[in-house]
């Protein structure tokens, strides 16, 4: 048998190692005429480049199928590549919602629990169960649950901050990690937000459902010290609030459960003062800087309570998240020009009554035709009443609340850009804003004479207010001393302790009838003194 090696030594015209000749023996020479002797060379060299230029095309072809293999391997190496891809992104990714895996989820709670030991933080664990979610699915089918499902996604993860994690981890429950957490209270807050982020109609399918959801929350440290003792407690905590029949949360601490009790009572009893009329408006005066001439009155919300008179600023952050904003809102709105139109009524002439509308407020589509209602159905004219928009609301939503306030004051009403000079003011909103009236914040007021970036900050509103023809109210005047420096700096109005504290609709009506026997007595001709004859 012949060897590879051999066979490629014969075609390269090579001896065997033997010694042995690889070609057969030599025909003895046939008689006939002697052929030249360079004839013989050239016919063994035709051979030769023969076997040459075979051997070429047989490297050729090995090298080709070298570079098809290479190719191969290389499309399964991407191939496998992007298998292994896809299976971390399946890991690490919830498939239907898009949201974080329960692997990723438990990832993200293991650094947070590491973050918050270092910095001794409170973190807080969230568990979401949608109540009655196997009801949607077998009335109108997976597909259509699914599509829920990924719309509860998004309506939750709308209302979380830049660091939280939400995760669905598995049917209708979710679980959201929320570290940096200062206070106890501050979670029923986040509850509330969740809740209220559901409380609108879903469209799916062509029908409007209604979702409510039971949350359970568990504290670090309190209710464990680890990631697996966390989710339990959650767990346990959804569980009970399922148990009060759904639609609630409950807080898995004992101290913290009884904060979450306290607030919940508090929502409770604000509810029943809306209906029961325990609430009412009080009223801070607003006057001209050099005739203390008042020319508008601020309403301010306050709650009648056995404990004594609780101001706006103590439950407005519960209304906001409970869902009572905007109640309230129609609630001051009305009392208001009711009361505007009394005083009026009564002879008040070129008096205007002024509201505060909060961020909800404005976002809420029936806005300008709810004022439209109250003012026809209070017979309040709208040059008398004053809508007043903190310029931190009208950051959260630019673009919305100058459509609203525009509207608005086609109606003939006032606008009011309050506390303006704080947070990240800016003289350029006036060219933005469709407002009237510019209120400076008591902050900036209080130092201006001795603080001369206040100062600036007044000066420069004014002058720029002067080139709209806007009002300027300084809020927050005090004493004598700063009315002198208003009057200097050219501002019209303003409104503090020294005007008039906060007072309620009698005692308010006690100071305007003062002061119209004060004006009525300054008009009347007084009685010539007699002459003195030297």
């Amino acid at each position: 048998m012949v060897t590879r090696q051999s066979r490629w030594r014969s075609l390269l015209g090579l001896a065997p190692r033997d010694g042995s000749l690889s070609s057969p023996p030599a025909e003895p020479p046939s008689p006939g005429p002697s052929v030249p002797p360079s004839e013989p060379a050239a016919a063994a060299a035709t051979p030769r480049a023969s076997r040459e230029v075979q051997l070429e095309e047989e490297v050729r072809a090995l090298r080709a199928d070298v570079a098809r293999l290479e190719e191969a391997l290389a499309r399964e190496r991407a191939a496998r590549h992007r298998s292994e891809e896809e299976i971390r992104a399946l890991a690490d990714q919830d498939p239907l919602t898009g949201l974080a895996s329960a692997r990723r989820l438990n990832d993200r709670l293991a650094v947070a629990v590491i973050h918050a030991q270092r910095q001794r933080h409170k973190l807080a664990v969230v568990q979401v169960g949608l109540d009655r979610f196997a009801k949607v699915n077998e009335r109108l089918g997976r597909s259509h649950g699914d599509d829920l499902l990924r719309s509860v996604a998004l309506a939750i993860e709308s209302t979380l901050r830049q660091g939280d994690t939400i995760a669905r981890i598995s049917g209708d429950t979710f679980t959201i990690v929320l570290p940096g957490i200062k206070r106890d209270e501050d979670v029923t807050v986040i509850a509330d937000k969740l809740r209220l982020a559901l409380r609108s109609p879903f469209s799916i399918g062509g029908h409007d459902l209604l979702v409510t959801a039971s949350l359970g929350i568990a504290l670090y440290p309190d209710d464990g010290p680890d990631t697996e003792s966390l989710l339990q407690s959650a767990t346990v905590s959804m569980r009970r609030a399922k148990e009060k029949g759904g639609d609630a949360w409950d807080v898995h601490a004992p101290r913290s459960r009884a904060l979450a009790a306290e607030r919940q009572a508090k929502e409770s009893a604000l509810r029943r003062a809306l209906v029961q009329g325990e609430l009412e408006l009080w009223w801070q005066p607003v006057v001209e800087c050099e005739t203390g001439t008042i020319v508008s009155l601020e309403s301010l919300l306050r709650w009648r309570r056995d404990q004594g008179v609780e101001r706006a600023a103590d439950f407005v952050s519960l209304a906001d998240v409970s869902g009572l904003a905007v109640p309230l809102g129609q609630w001051t709105l009305r009392a208001a020009c009711l009361q505007g139109r009394k005083w009026r009524d009564a002879g008040h002439q070129g008096l205007s009554v002024s509201v505060n509308v909060s961020a909800r407020q404005l976002a809420h589509a029936a806005l300008v035709k709810l004022v439209r209602r109250v003012l026809d159905e209070t017979g309040l004219a709208p040059e008398s009443l004053e809508i007043e928009v903190s310029e931190v609301e009208l950051a959260r939503a630019p673009e919305l609340a100058i459509e609203r306030l525009t509207e608005l004051r086609r109606l003939g009403i006032r606008v009011a850009l309050d506390d303006f000079g704080t947070g990240e003011s800016r003289l350029a909103h006036l060219y933005r804003y469709p407002v009237d009236i510019l209120k400076i914040d008591g902050s900036v007021v209080a130092d201006a004479a001795s603080n001369r970036d206040h100062e600036a900050v007044i000066t420069a509103a004014v002058a720029l207010a002067r080139s709209r023809r806007l009002k300027i109210v300084a809020e927050g005047v005090e004493t004598e001393a700063q009315r002198v420096h208003l009057v200097r700096w050219q501002c019209d109005r303003m409104q503090g302790n020294l005007c008039g504290p906060p007072s309620t609709a009698a005692e308010t009506e006690g100071l305007l009838l003062r002061q119209r026997r004060a004006a009525g007595e300054a008009n009347e001709p007084q009685p010539e003194a007699p002459r003195r004859l030297l």
